[in-house]
């Protein structure tokens, strides 16, 4: 019998040239979330938020905040660069994620 046939996927719709556009990250709860001492949480969280100045320093961060419900979601980064690996490598250099204290999505 022949192989099946893949399935057709759909091009990357074509965007005016005038949109932007922007990279929306959820970050939730880490398997290594609360882990660790009182210094080195505060460590952690401390380089987390310099990573968050730097991106933002560059302009490539546009928002990030918390949820303050202290739920498995735990805040959200918006990007505004060339590509979704640009993205992802964006969201690879926050220490947190490093440490799987946060799982970005």
């Amino acid at each position: 019998p022949a192989p099946a046939a893949e399935p057709a996927r759909a091009a990357a719709p074509q965007l005016p040239p005038d949109m932007t556009v922007y990279y929306f990250c959820l970050l939730t709860r880490g398997p290594n979330a609360g882990q660790g001492t009182r210094e080195e949480l505060a460590a952690g969280q401390a380089a987390h938020m310099a990573n968050i100045r730097r991106l933002a320093d560059e302009g490539k961060l546009l928002v990030a905040g918390p949820f303050m419900d202290r739920g498995d979601w735990r805040g959200i980064f918006i990007f505004k660069c060339a590509s979704l690996e640009e993205a992802k490598a964006l969201v690879a250099s926050d220490p947190l994620v490093q440490q799987q204290r946060l799982i970005a999505d």
